[in-house]
This record gives C-alpha cells, sequence and structure tokens, in this order.
C-alpha cells in the first residue's frame, strides 16, 4: 500500500517537473469545411504526434498555436476522412476539405489508459457503434440497441419484461463459474452491471435469484447521451484492465458540446408494443376432451361440466388477454450544447415511459446529464461529467416456480374454458380450479398481476472527471500529464406485495402456508469508484512516431443490500412490520484494485507499421493473497500495405498476443467461522457449509489474434476477418469433498479451457451519389469453448443453478474435460435402460450472422437490421409443460407415430417417456429476426421555416423486433430462464418478448 501511494506522489510531482524551456511558438489558423463547401463545426485540428490541438467553431474556423518550423498539421471529424497539411515555419494558415467517411475507417480507439490510435492502425479487432446506430430505432435499454451490430459478441435479451435485462458475451465462454460479463467503461469510470435480487424466489418459489426476472444495471444508462460504444474484444485489447478484462471490454463515450452558438435539440417519440408470437393454448372441442386433460381433479371436472357441453367448449385467449395490453409508450429528449471560447458544454434531460404489453407492467427511465469541457490556459484541460438516473419498474412475474404463479408455467396446466378475467358479486377474482389440481394449488395470472406489486426503483449518480497538463510541447516531443477518476453509485429499492386475497398466497397454499400473504422491503446499494493518473510522453521525429506512457490506477467496490419479508399479512397491511413471521436478509462486501502500468506504442514507415507493447501489474483484495502482484502483458503489430495492387486501396496484417484476468468472486478466499446459536448457555461456532480458499487467484487468459484488413475499390468495399485463439488457465472450479468434512463447496484454482474462433465482416458502397447512397455490411462468427484438463481432485460438475439446467431430465450443462463448456447432458435410453450424465446436444450455435442496410435519397433516409442464427439447441421446457398439461397450441395435430401417442402433443410428451429421453424436448434455435427498421425524412427548409427558430426537423418511423422467422415451437428461442449465464439454453415460461412501433419527430434549434 505504501509502495502504491509513493508511486502516485511522484506522479503528481511530475506534474511540477516540466522543461522550463518551451520551444518558441506560432499561431496557424484556418477554415475547415467538407467538400460541398458547409463549414464542419467540432473539428479537432492538432499537430501530428501531438496529444492537444483546437476544435473549429460553428463556421469552421479554428486557432492553433503550433512549435517554430515545419510542421504536418491534421483534422479528424467524426464521419470524415481526416485530412492532413505540411504547414512551413513562414506559414499561418491552413485550410481542410473533408470528405464523408461512409466505411468508417477514420475512428479513433483506445489503446491504453491515456491513449488512442486511427483504426486504419489498429492491431487489434475492435468494433465501434456510432451514436446514430444506436438511436435511430427506440430501444428498451443499450444492449437491446447493439445486438447484431458487434461482431463476435452474443447479445440477447432475458425475456420481454419491461425495462430492459439482456446479457453481452464476447467471444463466447471465458469462464466456467466465475464472472462472465465483460466490464463496462464509461468516460473513463468502470460503472456497475449488476442484477440485484429482489427475493422473488420467497412469493414465488422460484429456484434462485436468475429466475427473478431482474434487470441489470447498463439498462439504466440513456443511449441518446451516447457517441460511442467501443467494444474491446481481444486480451491484447483489454489487457490495459488486467484481471477484469477477460470477458472483454465495453467502452463507452458520452457526447460533449462543441465550440459555437448555442445549439437546442428536441426529440419526441411515441409508439406502442404488442406481442410478437401469441399462439394461445389448446382448443377443447367438448367436455370430453376437456376432462380427459384435467384429470382426477374434482374442482376442475365440476368447473369443466358447468362450462362444457357434449359437443362444445367455450375458448378464452388467457394469453393474448394477459399479455395483449397495447398502451401508448412516450420518450422526450432535449438537449443543449454548444461552446464559447474556452469552454464547452453539452447538457441533456430525457424521459421515457415504457407501457409493457402485460396487465400493470412498465418502465420508466429518466436522465440528466452535464458535460463541461474548460480549457485554462494554453496548458491545462480540465473535463467533468455528472448524469443522474433514476429508473423504475413494474415487471410482474415470469419464469420458472413452484406454485403456479408465473402466467405461462400456470396456463399449461389450465384449460382455457373459463373466464379468468370474471369477478363475483364482491369484486373478488374467480379461482383457477384447475392448474396443479385445484383452487390450493394453482394462481389466478389475471389476479396476480392485477393485485400484487413487483416495483423496483433505482437512483443513480454517475460522475466522472479528467484533467490534462500539456507540460511540454516542442517540435518533436510533447509531455502531457493526466488525472482521472469518477464514481458510480446507486440505491436499487425493491417493493413487493402479494397481499393474501392472491389464490397462491391465500392460507394452505405451497406458498400461503401457516403465513398467507407477504411483503418484501429492501435496497441494496453500490458505490464503484476509480482514481488513475498517468503521463504520455510523445516523440514524433520524421522517421517514427513514438508515444511512451505509464500509470497508476486505484479502484474500490463497496455494495451493501438487505431485505425486510414479512409473511402473514393483515388486512390491508403494505408493510413488513406487523407481519407474523420476519425475516431479514443482509449482505456487505468490499473490495479493492491497485495497478500500474507502462506502455510503448510505435508508428513507423510513413505510419504503416505499427508496433506496441504493454505491461500492467496489479494486486486486489479478492485474491488469496491481497498482496500479491500479478501481471498481465500484450504486445500487437500492424503492416498496412498501401495500393499494393491495382483495384486494392489497402491492406493490412495485424497480429496480437495479450494475456487478461478474471478476479476471483467476493468470499472465495475467505477462512471464517458461522455461528451455531446458543449451546449450553455459550455461544457455538462452527465450519460453513461453504469455506474459501486463502489461496485463491484470478483465472488468467491468454489469447493470439490474428487478422487481415483490406479495401479495395477505391474503398467501396471493405473486409475484415479475425481469427482468434484463446487459452484460460487457472480456472475457478469446485472439488469433489468428502462427506465426511461436513463441507459442502469450495473453490479452487485448476485446469485449461480453450476458446477458437473466427469472425468476418463485409462492408460494400454499391452505390454513392450525391442523391443516392446505399451501405450494406454482412457480419459473420463463429466460436467454440472447450474444457480441455481439470485438476486431480476436481470431477465433472453441475452449476447448481436453474439456469444451467434441471438435472437429467430437461437438460442441464455439465462441466467436463474432453466436452465443449455449452454441451447439453441428459438422460437417454439405451438398451432399454435410462442412461444419464449423456451428452446429447450443444446450446452454441453453429454460427451467427447480421445483416445491416443504410440507404438515403434526397431527403429520406431508409435502413434495416437482419439478424440470422444457425443452430444451438433449446431445451423448451415450456412445451413440455404444455404437453404436460394436454394444452399446448398443437395438441391435437395429427401424431407422427400413433403407436406413441394419438395427437401431436401425446406423441412428443410420450416420446420423453416420463423423463428417460431428454432429446424429445431439446430442439433446435435456429432463427431469422427483422431487429430494426427505420424510415425517416427529413423537411426541406420551406417546411421546416414554419417551425419558429428551427433550423432542422427529422420524421421518422421506426420498428423493433419486428418478426421472427423460425421453425422454433415457442415464444422466442433466445429467451433464457436463468438470466445471464455462459451459456443460455433454458426456455421455462418466460414473460413473452414484444415488438414495438415508433414515431418520431426530431427538430433542431
Amino acid at each position: 500500500m505504501k509502495r502504491f501511494w509513493s508511486s502516485v506522489i511522484t506522479l503528481a510531482l511530475l506534474v511540477f517537473v516540466s522543461a522550463s524551456a518551451q520551444a518558441q511558438m506560432h499561431e496557424v489558423t484556418g477554415r475547415v469545411t467538407a467538400t460541398n463547401g458547409q463549414p464542419l463545426p467540432g473539428v479537432l485540428v492538432a499537430v501530428v504526434g501531438q496529444q492537444t490541438g483546437a476544435r473549429t467553431n460553428e463556421r469552421g474556423e479554428f486557432r492553433l498555436q503550433v512549435p517554430a518550423g515545419d510542421v504536418t498539421m491534421v483534422a479528424r471529424a467524426i464521419g470524415y476522412k481526416r485530412g492532413t497539411q505540411r504547414i512551413s515555419s513562414g506559414s499561418s494558415t491552413a485550410d481542410f476539405s473533408l470528405e464523408r467517411d461512409v466505411l468508417e475507417l477514420e475512428g479513433v480507439i483506445v489503446t491504453g489508459q491515456a491513449t488512442s490510435i486511427e483504426r486504419k492502425n489498429a492491431a487489434t479487432a475492435v468494433s465501434v457503434v456510432s451514436s446514430d446506430a444506436l438511436s435511430r430505432v427506440p430501444a428498451v435499454s443499450l444492449e437491446n440497441a447493439l445486438q447484431g451490430k458487434v461482431i463476435g459478441a452474443s447479445i440477447n435479451m432475458n425475456n420481454g419484461a419491461p425495462g430492459g435485462g439482456g446479457q453481452i458475451q464476447i467471444r463466447g465462454a471465458s469462464s466456467l463459474i466465475g464472472r462472465i460479463e465483460p466490464l463496462i467503461i464509461l468516460d473513463g469510470v468502470a460503472i456497475s452491471n449488476a442484477v440485484r435480487s429482489n427475493r422473488m424466489a420467497v412469493v414465488t418459489g422460484s429456484l434462485n435469484a436468475g429466475e427473478e426476472n431482474g434487470t441489470n444495471r447498463l439498462a439504466d444508462i440513456n443511449p441518446n447521451d451516447i457517441e460511442s460504444v467501443e467494444v474491446l474484444k481481444s486480451a491484447a485489447a483489454s489487457a490495459i484492465y488486467g484481471s477484469q478484462a477477460t470477458n472483454g471490454v465495453v467502452v463507452i463515450t458520452t457526447k460533449r458540446g462543441r465550440e459555437g452558438s448555442p445549439r437546442f435539440n428536441f426529440t419526441q417519440r411515441v409508439g406502442t408494443s404488442q406481442l410478437i408470437r401469441s399462439q394461445g393454448t389448446r382448443h377443447f372441442a367438448n367436455l370430453t376432451t376437456a376432462l380427459g386433460a384435467i384429470g382426477a381433479n374434482p374442482e376442475g371436472i365440476a368447473a369443466a361440466t358447468a362450462a362444457c357441453t357434449a359437443t362444445s367448449c367455450p375458448y378464452f385467449d388467457y394469453i393474448g388477454d394477459l399479455y395483449g395490453r397495447k398502451s401508448p409508450s412516450f420518450e422526450s429528449v432535449m438537449s443543449l450544447s454548444g461552446g464559447v471560447n474556452s469552454t464547452r458544454y453539452y447538457a441533456s434531460g430525457s424521459d421515457k415511459q415504457e407501457a409493457g404489453i402485460g396487465i400493470n407492467t412498465g418502465a420508466r427511465r429518466q436522465s440528466l446529464r452535464a458535460n463541461v469541457d474548460q480549457n485554462v490556459g494554453q496548458k491545462i484541460t480540465v473535463s467533468l461529467g455528472s448524469n443522474l438516473l433514476r429508473s423504475f419498474s413494474q415487471r410482474g412475474i415470469g419464469n420458472n416456480d413452484n406454485a403456479f404463479s408465473s402466467p405461462l408455467y400456470g396456463f399449461a396446466y389450465t384449460p382455457a374454458i373459463i373466464d379468468l378475467r370474471a369477478k363475483d358479486a364482491l369484486g373478488q377474482y374467480v379461482l383457477n380450479p384447475f392448474a396443479g389440481g385445484g383452487t390450493l394449488k394453482g394462481s389466478n395470472p389475471f389476479q396476480t398481476f392485477d393485485l400484487m406489486q413487483n416495483n423496483e426503483d433505482v437512483y443513480r449518480l454517475i460522475f466522472s472527471g479528467r484533467a490534462n497538463y500539456a507540460a511540454y510541447s516542442g517540435d518533436k516531443n510533447s509531455l502531457t500529464f493526466s488525472l482521472q477518476g469518477g464514481a458510480d453509485r446507486y440505491s436499487n429499492e425493491n417493493y413487493i406485495r402479494a397481499p393474501q386475497e392472491l389464490q397462491f398466497q391465500r392460507a394452505g397454499t405451497a406458498q400461503g402456508g401457516i403465513f398467507p400473504g407477504t411483503v418484501i422491503q429492501g435496497n441494496g446499494t453500490e458505490r464503484l469508484t476509480n482514481v488513475s493518473g498517468s503521463a504520455v510522453w510523445a516523440f514524433t521525429p520524421s522517421w517514427v512516431s513514438a508515444t511512451t506512457s505509464a500509470g497508476v490506477q486505484l479502484q474500490d467496490r463497496a455494495y451493501n443490500d438487505y431485505n425486510m419479508i414479512g409473511r402473514g399479512l393483515g388486512p390491508q397491511q403494505f408493510v413488513a412490520a406487523g407481519a407474523q413471521n420476519i425475516q431479514i436478509t443482509d449482505r456487505q462486501e468490499k473490495s479493492r484494485t491497485q495497478a500500474a502500468y507502462g506502455q510503448e506504442e510505435l508508428l513507423l514507415f510513413g505510419e504503416r507499421l505499427y508496433l506496441s507493447g504493454a505491461i500492467r501489474g496489479e494486486r486486489a483484495s479478492l485474491n488469496g493473497d491481497p498482496k500479491k502482484v500479478y501481471y498481465y502483458p500484450r504486445a500487437s503489430a500492424s503492416y498496412r500495405l498501401v495500393s499494393p495492387v491495382p483495384f486494392v486501396s489497402e491492406l493490412k496484417l495485424r497480429t496480437s498476443f495479450g494475456v487478461s484476468g478474471n478476479q476471483p468472486g467476493y468470499g472465495d478466499r475467505f477462512l471464517a467461522l458461522q455461528s451455531n446459536g446458543i449451546i449450553g448457555g455459550l455461544p457455538a461456532y462452527g465450519l460453513p457449509s461453504t469455506i474459501g480458499n486463502p489461496l485463491i487467484k484470478p483465472e488468467r487468459l491468454n489469447e493470439v489474434e490474428v487478422g487481415l484488413d483490406g479495401g479495395f475499390l477505391g474503398d467501396r468495399v471493405r473486409l475484415e476477418a479475425t481469427h482468434y485463439n484463446r487459452k484460460l488457465t487457472d480456472l475457478l472450479v469446485r472439488p469433489q469433498l468428502a462427506p465426511s468434512t461436513g463441507i459442502n463447496a469450495t473453490t479452487i484454482n485448476g485446469g485449461e479451457m480453450t476458446t477458437k474462433g473466427y469472425e468476418f465482416g463485409l462492408t460494400l458502397v454499391p452505390i454513392q451519389r450525391n442523391d443516392f447512397s446505399w451501405t450494406s455490411r454482412t457480419t459473420w462468427y463463429q466460436s467454440r469453448a472447450d474444457i480441455t484438463s481439470f485438476p486431480v481432485g476436481v470431477q465433472p460438475f453441475t452449476t447448481g443453478t436453474a439456469a444451467g439446467g434441471f438435472g437429467n431430465a430437461y437438460g442441464r450443462l455439465r462441466f467436463a474435460p474432453g466436452h465443449t463448456v455449452s454441451t447439453i447432458w441428459g438422460n437417454k435410453i439405451v438398451n432399454g435402460s435410462t442412461v444419464g450424465n449423456t451428452p446429447l446436444a450443444d446450446a452454441n450455435p453453429k454460427y451467427v450472422m447480421s445483416f445491416i442496410n443504410d440507404m438515403s435519397y434526397g431527403n429520406l433516409n431508409f435502413n434495416f437490421l437482419v439478424d440470422y442464427r444457425r443452430g444451438g439447441t433449446i431445451s423448451n421446457m415450456t412445451l413440455n409443460l404444455f404437453d404436460e398439461g394436454a394444452n399446448t397450441w398443437d395438441y391435437d395435430e395429427p401424431s407422427p407415430d400413433p403407436t406413441k401417442g394419438a395427437t401431436l402433443g401425446e406423441y412428443r410428451y410420450n416420446n420423453w417417456a416420463n423423463s428417460a429421453n431428454t432429446a424429445a424436448y431439446l430442439v433446435d434455435g435456429s432463427f431469422t429476426k427483422i431487429r430494426e427498421v427505420n424510415l425517416s425524412y427529413q423537411l426541406p427548409p420551406n417546411m421546416v421555416s414554419r417551425i419558429r427558430g428551427a433550423q432542422n426537423a427529422k420524421l421518422s418511423l421506426s420498428g423493433r423486433n419486428l418478426f421472427i422467422i423460425s421453425g422454433y415451437n415457442g415464444f422466442d428461442p433466445e429467451v433464457n430462464n436463468g438470466g445471464n449465464f455462459i451459456s443460455r439454453f433454458i426456455d421455462l415460461a418466460p414473460f413473452p418478448p414484444s415488438r414495438s412501433f415508433w414515431l418520431s419527430l426530431d427538430l433542431g434549434f
């Protein structure tokens, strides 16, 4: 610790110890325009090799102090190809004309804590998503907006509940039981993407937190504030973040102000959502068929006898009625930006109200942001940013449970022959007599969604700050110091009220028992703070551009969570206090990570050869030895062949090697006793069932990446191809322990796995004219993760969570050497006997593709995004439930084998053979999805002039998730019962996904 702070103090002192003799400077002025002569505001103009520069005002004008002598100046702007000019010592003016960068080749990507490089020289595969691509079609969350736009990243929504809730997995599996989410960096600040348990399992009887329909915190972030999202996929790119980078890094940069007069933008959107697939349930022909499905259930028999006749039964569309809500959704977005002299600012506010398709469900996201950039003299630049967020959601119930309280779970066993929306003379809902075998065993989902409260209310503050000090700027050298820090803190308040009037909460039911009715009140707070200091020396003689950087970093995390659970409620009781049975759960976590790094980057041979090497040393309190330093090196190189042959604009060869890590979980290292209460009048202590490991250390990833990027036909065709080979060692695994120890579980390091994959991208500009342009992009990727070995004492093991499957009967993940991480294991009939733990299928897709097209004609713009997934097995447990309840939408279709069942539904269930043949419900999860469609029209000036003060206006009509083309017999093959997990394949009574339509008006003043 002392050594760390001494490093910080030493770096801080360097800020004040810089060369006193400054090179003589002179001023250069100029103007930057587009090829059509329009001025370009906000363009960065700088001397090549310098870390600072000047930005153009609204008229495209700039002023910049440059070293004496001949220098090369460069002008860069997002969406335009860079322009360069050689300025002689006697020249004081420089004008630039920039060409549109249709293929986005001139972007800048992150290479270090305080450094970046132009994309054309990048030695690793990095995906960048622009602001326009994120915001043109409204999305429930940032993950939703990123789907299909990041090659090599599997991005999925867990279900259709309002408010979001999704998973980003970069380059396949990277751990078995460790953290699987990428690190999220927002304006230089590491932010939380946690999913907090609200203890819904107490109410519904679900098995774990993954089934509670939770929302991860990335859903709080407002996509309208984002300038770009950069995804660091390779270890060579992400190693700058050490033991938090095995799963990749998502770097989010928010919008900032530009010099010029104030610009005010306002966007108003109105939309609606609807169920994508509504397959309904079985239509019963008569009383006889209904009784056949009901079985030995006296209450159900009586209800069916009263509803049906010998020739007919009524039908009620339970799924369509419960999830058929089409109330309007609204979003209002406003922003103000500009800059005067040395001050630039950006401020925004937004309010989005999302109406859920389920009764009494919805979400609301509100955001206030302020970013300020201030130049203090010629040497100091200070950038500050703050974001206040509020996310409120009512997500209902979904996924698995053990009380038939989840709607689709209950509907599977409920013949749709009575109106569950009906109420008696006292206003009480009718009870469901079918599901579970009677009114004491089931639930009425319409009553549940109407009367039950499941609220999540999150307040969040994210703050970031950065100060740059240009200590020295000469003809061939510059020295810059930077100090960056920030914090992310949120408070997540949950409130669940399941009154005793609910059918499944009444006295005598499985969940109500002797304590009918439940209230859960809780709050979770998390705080992440981080600060880093760095120094960057740029050396730019004529033959090389060398950038040397070094720095230190400190990150702290604190988490505090509690819940008060009250069971046994009185009439009109709304709080846990006063309940007959009260439980309290709480948890606290604290951790610290300290690091230092050094990096060298070289750009040679006319910016054709790029070489980079770096190393990061890190220690963390989560490790068994919190004082031990682990090192994460990386190296990369790229070489550009400019116009090597006719029709080839450029070929770039690149290769990289990097090492990153994955920290152990909180508590994996602790050796602590547990309280066993009072025995003989004295406090008693003993070993806990799960014990820590004082030798635990981070998982380690070694990755080699090779790639080729090429431009053809004047950059009208762009190709990118990447192959990666990852080797993960020191895996976190669970050994088999002797029962005599009294310890059920511990975590150790050992074993290896490999992940290999390919990524291809092809971008075409078939047409590029003044009045019409068309850009098309196709991506393809595949990835495979294999477990190669386990250490002695570690046998094949399962996850023990619902996300990993429900045992051999339905298929589950089971980690074993010689098999893929995503292998699905289950029962198989061999020679008339049931054999368990048999590898049956693989949840990993064979490959994934996306097709993005953007067309512009005059003032019209049309774009769409299509996703295609080939393969990937799904355990369709929802279908199994409905078949078991003889209530499937296609139950009465002809049987392919009448000897196994008279109808299709009966055949499927009998083929399952009472769980002996797991493969009966393991099905292909291939699909084609129309992710996004957008049509916009830029209003002509004569129409815009009718709006007082407006300078531009645009109308847009857009849709998201419009269609699913798939042979999958269910709602959506993308959903996952257990939430975020290493491999997704469980479809079990999800909240059904929806499609949305939006009409938008954008005004600029």
